[in-house]
């Protein structure tokens, strides 16, 4: 029997730390073990337009490309053309967000598939004057998923997201790593000190480490061969919620 997953929510230490391969590879890896999965971008910004005068989600076509399937008006329900903090984006567009209104839309989609929500840079990016993503989070109440580069600097920038995370509330399925380094390994075996670092001072598992991969393109299978790999290691144990149904 599957293990009952609802929902997952995937966010950042930071920005281009690789939430958005992270989140489709999370597809690939729930779809391979039976489950329907709906990706879901909340809130968007950057969005270009298309040759029919459409706005297109870049993450959207990340996720198709990873097989993922994808109906932006219903797993996209609010995009952005400036490409800023969503808050700026929205409001230079004229929207006010709501944190309870963009939950109830991504709601909308939950009995029909596993939905993994990837919101926009790291936790405590504004949604509006007063509230952050760390607020949507609370408000969907999904177990959280945090990515990582892996580099110089990401035991701090973890350790505070975590913090932040724990405070909040929200239940934290683990840590993914990701390479963004670049092809060199790190020098004094920085890699792997990362990652004991973060589990020690945590207590938070680190539940994969996606390798660099060479000459990166989301429309090749090779590159989700590797991502797959790495997420592999994972137990989708980690990824439901309490027996009481509580994200704590």
């Amino acid at each position: 029997m599957n293990t009952d997953i609802s929902g997952l929510f995937v966010t950042g230490v930071g920005t281009d730390v690789g939430k958005t391969v992270v989140t489709a590879g999370l597809v690939r890896l729930l779809q391979g073990a039976g489950y329907k999965v709906l990706p879901v971008k909340p809130v968007q910004s950057g969005g270009i337009n298309n040759s029919h005068g459409k706005m297109d989600s870049p993450d959207g076509e990340v996720y198709k490309s990873a097989g993922a399937v994808w109906d932006i008006d219903k797993q996209c329900p609010y995009i952005f053309e400036p490409a800023c903090s969503p808050h700026l984006a929205a409001r230079l567009s004229g929207v006010a967000l709501d944190v309870v209104d963009i939950a109830d839309k991504v709601r909308q989609l939950e009995g029909s598939a596993t939905l993994i929500a990837e919101g926009a840079g790291g936790i405590f990016v504004p949604l509006n004057g007063e509230r952050t993503m760390l607020d949507l989070m609370k408000e969907l109440s999904y177990p959280v998923v945090l990515v990582a580069g892996n580099k110089l600097g990401v035991i701090n920038d973890t350790l505070l997201s975590l913090a932040a995370l724990k405070q909040a509330g929200v239940k934290t399925a683990g840590v993914i790593m990701t390479s963004s380094a670049g092809p060199e390994p790190l020098e004094f075996g920085m890699a792997e000190e990362n990652i004991r670092s973060i589990e020690s001072f945590s207590g938070i598992k680190v539940l994969a480490s996606i390798p660099y991969i060479p000459n990166w393109n989301p429309s090749e299978l090779r590159c989700w061969i590797e991502v797959d790999r790495a997420l592999a290691r994972i137990d989708l144990n980690s990824f439901a919620k309490s027996p009481d149904g509580s994200t704590e």
